[in-house]
């Protein structure tokens, strides 16, 4: 019987995919949390943070690739993001990691590690079939590093923190995390997020800042909140998640005019950041980078290894399809999949078997062992993983069709960091940024160093890689 070979098998053509259960933290403002004498007490007594000479606003903008900005057509109407390149400094891509989504992206900017050190692996946190599948690596207890975050509390400076990834409990003086209810699906509300920031904080933000505009998404939301903080208590390090691209380039596809347009008010909101640092009179201390966390790919298809491992029994199955449990466990991350089994057990034969109809049918692009995945620093409980092919993404369910096509254009990532059009932004600009500067491509494990040395932290152990010096006057 043919078998996967156990060494990374790379076949002709290029895809990527990715679907991640888009996580917009819903921060609509509701009338249980603007309740009279909330905000009197004041946030945790604290007043505006002493003034600093360094100040860094980080933006990341999910699923911004580095060829929207490089490569943009002259109608595209980003003239935020072109300020940039020709007043700042800018990388033409950033390699990330693997696999190319989110959350484990957003932890390595923190850390400059790549996942098997930093222990954020992947978007979903489960590694048993059935338990928790819809959990996510919200909490900052998973991360086994040191981060940005401890940095500056060490070096007594503040930051605040708006939707970023993995920030539940993280030791960030003013802290809006990323965080929803699985059980609600996606209608997340602000009163379950308020449970988890800093107490006080999300309610005085949303009674300061008043009701919601017409028609106001959750970045929009977000980008006010974050020029509130800066106005009030002028952190050091302030960071902030846009997802709006993210989501739209998934459902819509990357290059849709959906996927344009939204990349335009991306723009948008990066020029009311930029204005919000100077109405807190932070213009001249403060660099502002632009990051994301990944690229894009289109998808047409839908592959579902899951749907062969239950029927050889390896997984198991409620009747309605749902993964209860099961000799292994998986994690579709879009354009590639991973696959979990205990330390001990040799269930390797077993897999291959099961998953030989995709090879046959043309629908793998790679495989990779054990070995390639350490090389990654991908998770390293994973016991293998596949890539998929152009124009197609991994998904997790256990029923159905092992191939099926999508129904309307769509994008997705996850995929290999280093396959085309995955490689994710970088761009910054500021008091202390040389104007013009071409970083061409850069590892993405080396701009959280760099945000070390924006602060005027030196810290020559702190993540893996030299900060990108060349960026500074």
């Amino acid at each position: 019987m043919r078998t996967f070979k156990r060494t990374l098998i790379v076949c002709q053509g290029s895809g990527q995919t990715k679907t991640r259960g888009a996580a917009r933290l819903s921060l609509l403002l509701s009338a249980t949390l603007v309740v009279a004498g909330v905000f009197s007490a004041g946030l945790r007594g604290a007043a505006p943070a002493p003034a600093s000479s360094r100040h860094v606003l980080l933006i990341s903008v999910d699923g911004l690739g580095g060829h929207l900005y490089t490569g943009a057509p002259p109608e595209t109407r980003i003239p935020n993001l072109r300020r940039f390149m020709k007043e700042g400094s800018y990388a033409e891509g950033v390699i990330g990691v693997y696999p190319s989504v989110t959350y484990p992206s957003h932890t390595t900017l923190m850390t400059g590690r790549l996942p098997a050190e930093h222990g954020v692996y992947s978007n979903l946190s489960s590694r048993q079939a059935g338990k928790n599948p819809d959990d996510w690596f919200w909490f900052s207890s998973a991360i086994k590093v040191p981060t940005l975050w401890d940095e500056v509390r060490r070096a007594k400076l503040t930051s605040a923190s708006v939707s970023w990834p993995a920030t539940v409990g993280a030791p960030i003086d003013w802290n809006v995390p990323e965080i929803w209810d699985p059980k609600a699906g996606s209608a997340f509300d602000a009163q379950f997020v308020a449970n988890y920031a800093t107490p006080g904080l999300l309610e005085e933000a949303l009674a300061a800042l008043g009701p919601a505009r017409p028609g106001e998404n959750n970045d929009s939301l977000r980008t006010r909140m974050v020029a509130y903080l800066l106005k009030k208590y002028r952190p050091n390090l302030t960071v902030i998640h846009l997802d709006s691209l993210d989501h739209d380039q998934h459902e819509s596809g990357p290059g849709s005019p959906t996927a344009t347009a939204t990349l335009e008010m991306m723009d948008r909101l990066i020029g009311e950041l930029l204005a919000g640092v100077k109405d807190a009179g932070l213009e001249d201390s403060t660099d502002v980078l632009i990051v994301s966390d990944h690229g894009f790919l289109p998808v047409e298809r839908e592959i579902r290894p899951n749907v062969l491992l239950a029927k050889a029994g390896l997984l198991e199955t409620d009747e309605q399809g749902r993964l209860t449990g099961g000799k292994i466990a998986t994690v579709a991350n879009g354009g590639s999949f991973f696959i979990f089994w205990p330390e001990g057990q040799d269930l390797q034969k077993e897999v291959d078997s099961a998953l030989l109809p995709l090879l046959d049918e043309g629908v793998i692009w790679g495989v990779l062992n054990r070995v390639a995945l350490a090389e990654m620093g991908a998770d390293p409980a994973a016991q293998m993983a596949l890539e998929a092919p152009s124009g197609a993404s991994f998904g997790g369910r256990a029923q159905g069709e092992v191939v099926a096509k999508r129904q309307g254009p769509g994008g997705t990532h996850g995929y290999l960091p280093f396959r085309k059009n995955l490689a994710a932004a970088f761009l910054a600009m500021g008091p202390h940024i040389r104007k013009g500067a071409n970083l061409h491509r850069v590892p993405m494990t080396a701009i959280g160093p760099t945000i070390l040395k924006a602060l005027g932290i030196e810290n020559p152990k702190f993540g893996t890689q030299a900060p990108l010096k060349d960026m500074f006057k």
